[in-house]
């Protein structure tokens, strides 16, 4: 099997999708986006497009190395690894495809069925039943608590994150008052029995630890971005004074940022993109250094419904998975239950009474286009979405 072309499609409210065509009937899907940068992205998948076509799809880690290399010295950044996970993803889809086998099978075997997702509130405005393809309108401001409870009560989730923003300055200490007591309306919304994650927003790692003190009795999950984005050492000055667990690492690319964060001990949840870090093999990798670490993976997937399904197939397969996050665009409610990424996946993914959705078993990444609803939507006669 050869790979024979690239086709990128921009698929409403404002991702890529990349279909990679072999000279056999079989089309592998990926998703190679990196949010507010799409044309860059795609300028840079087809750049890497040189490397792949021609070659044989199945040998993944190869095709990996060799489009890191491609770079004429340079490596990583966000949109050469966005338009390598992308890539990434659909190389698997079609290697699992050829074989007949879920891409979890190829990674070692499932070590769970189901997959539990947590949902994130800001206070706006909880999901919605709008039409799939559209972006959401703004909703009516109702508190971080009452959406909470929403999500529970009558979407069905089993855990929430709330969103809060001190600020990225010293000064952000006047606000700490005001995001714990955000935390705590919304711990006393949902009950003491729902999981609950708080994200920060990479404060000053002075203000990060304040609130971790005062939040503490929610008793959350973990404490998201607690540090400026490149500050990795800087962890550990919260880790010594905060009895939150600490996560990080959604806009960190590639193993290499991973092992410096997991090394100061001060990490106990990483939370790599499966479509920004380096796709499904990367993600693999960061998984076992996180496990050598004693700590835990929960990806981050604020994306479509294609990097959910590639998320799901190394969370099935992983032992340190924690949660999954989902991005709430692709939530609606259908005839009495939560279903994700309808209109866009022929059997989207449907909440059950845990707040987990199930893997997948089909082959590749499991999941099969609404062909129909595609085109009715968007009005696009795709040749992918046909063949």
């Amino acid at each position: 099997m050869k790979v024979t072309k690239f086709e990128i499609v921009k698929v409403p409210p404002s991702w890529v999708w990349l279909f990679i065509h072999t000279d056999t009937d079989l089309i592998g899907i990926g998703e190679p986006y990196l949010e507010g940068h799409p044309e860059a992205v795609i300028a840079e998948v087809r750049r890497l497009e040189q490397a792949v076509v021609g070659q044989d799809p199945r040998r993944i880690e190869a095709l990996w190395m060799r489009m890191r290399d491609a770079g004429f010295g340079y490596r990583g950044g966000p949109v050469t690894m966005s338009a390598i996970s992308g890539i990434d993803m659909a190389l698997w889809d079609l290697k699992g495809k050829a074989l007949g086998a879920p891409v979890h099978e190829l990674l070692g075997g499932p070590i769970r069925k189901s997959i539990p997702l947590y949902h994130a509130t800001g206070g706006a405005r909880g999901p919605t039943s709008a039409p799939a393809g559209h972006r959401l309108p703004p909703g009516p401001k109702i508190g971080a608590g009452e959406s909470a409870a929403e999500l529970v009560q009558e979407w069905g989730y089993r855990a929430v994150k709330v969103h809060v923003h001190p600020g990225s300055g010293l000064e952000a200490t006047g606000s700490v008052d005001r995001c714990a007591a955000i935390v705590a309306e919304v711990r006393a919304a949902i009950g003491p029995d729902i999981v609950l994650a708080v994200d920060v927003h990479n404060p000053h790692p002075v203000v990060a630890a304040q609130l971790a003190g005062q939040i503490a009795d929610s008793k959350p999950l973990f404490l998201e971005e607690p540090v400026p984005l490149e500050a990795v050492e800087s962890l550990t000055r919260v880790a010594d004074h905060c009895p939150v667990p600490l996560a990080a690492g959604e806009r960190w690319m590639g193993k290499e940022i991973f092992a410096r964060a997991l090394g100061t001990g001060a990490l106990a949840v990483v939370q790599p993109d499966i479509a920004h870090a380096g796709g499904i093999t990367e993600c693999k990798k960061i998984a076992a250094l996180a496990e050598a670490a004693q700590a835990s993976v929960a990806l981050h997937c604020p994306l479509s419904p294609i990097s959910l399904a590639a998320s799901v197939q190394l969370d099935a397969a992983i032992p340190n998975f924690l949660i999954q996050e989902h991005n709430e665009v692709n939530a609606q409610r259908l005839d009495g239950a939560t279903v994700i990424g309808a209109g866009y996946l022929r059997e989207p993914f449907v909440l059950d009474a845990d707040g987990s959705i199930a893997v997948p078993p089909g082959a590749g990444l499991g999941v099969d286009l609404d062909r129909d609803s595609l085109e009715a939507t968007m009005s696009l006669p795709w040749t992918a979405i046909r063949a």
